[in-house]
């Protein structure tokens, strides 16, 4: 197992190619097959899940402090562990970890396999999945953690300001083009110095990047790989990807500005 997480670490990095290719040739026609393949990668999905999930609760990220269990999970752990209220806040960070992650999956399966559909070029849905599980276990949860890190380390105060004004200011970009009147909790941003920024500051938004340039280019292999696109209907589909956070921001202000 070890072996196989260190081979895939080095795919991911030197070889992003082989690292999401999928092995079409066994993607068989029988139902049942396809089924198994599809257990499978969302078994693989999972495992990275708490690969990544686990380190992040245990190093404290995302920590639900001051809960308390609730009677029947107390009751059911109790025999086991020796603070239910421990487990509990374990648990719930845990699940609060896993979300934003599986959420930001799911929305990239869906954007991914649209894309393909789209532009008439999908080999299967299983090709998709491949291409997905391997792209956010390992790139899309670079991202998250350096996310995280970003937004609880003292070391880091001004990037993560900095990180904190070029969302908000993605966000007020549609407001202001729709005219919508609406904001964000904490209002429009001041600008961060860029000059105040630590060294490690720098580092971690520094591979931010780098970890956002390899998860869009692993989505652009696994169209040429996995679905045989041309150079060109692959980057549309990344192009449909990379947009959905857009599309995201412009139908919560249109929810919010239409509904009751």
């Amino acid at each position: 197992m070890i072996g196989g997480l260190a081979r895939g670490l080095f795919y991911s990095l030197f070889n992003p190619s082989s690292f999401v290719a999928a092995r079409t040739d066994t993607y068989a026609s029988e139902r049942l097959a396809r089924l198994r393949l599809t257990a499978r990668l969302t078994v693989i999905y999972f495992l990275n899940l708490l690969l990544y999930a686990i380190p992040l609760t245990l190093a404290g990220f995302g920590d639900v402090g001051g809960t308390t269990a609730p009677t029947a999970f107390a009751g059911l752990v109790a025999p086991v562990v020796g603070n239910p209220d421990s487990a509990w806040r374990f648990v719930s960070s845990l699940v609060q970890n896993s979300a934003f992650l599986t959420a930001a999956a799911a929305l990239t399966l869906i954007t991914f396999h649209t894309g393909v559909i789209a532009t008439r070029s999908s080999q299967g849905f299983l090709q998709t999945l491949h291409t997905v599980v391997y792209s956010t276990s390992a790139y899309l949860a670079a991202i998250f953690t350096a996310v995280w890190y970003l937004s609880t380390s003292t070391a880091v105060e001004v990037a993560d300001g900095l990180l904190i004004y070029w969302q908000a200011e993605f966000v007020y970009f549609f407001i202001d083009v729709l005219g919508a009147p609406v904001g964000l909790p904490g209002g429009r941003p001041s600008p961060v110095e860029v000059s105040q920024l630590s060294t490690g500051g720098t580092v971690a938004i520094a591979l931010l990047v780098v970890a956002l340039l390899y998860y869009l280019y692993s989505l652009y292999l696994g169209s040429r790989i996995n679905h045989h696109t041309s150079r060109f209907t692959a980057g549309l589909v990344v192009s449909i990807v990379a947009v959905s956070p857009a599309i995201y921001v412009v139908g919560s202000i249109l929810a919010a500005t239409t509904l009751p």
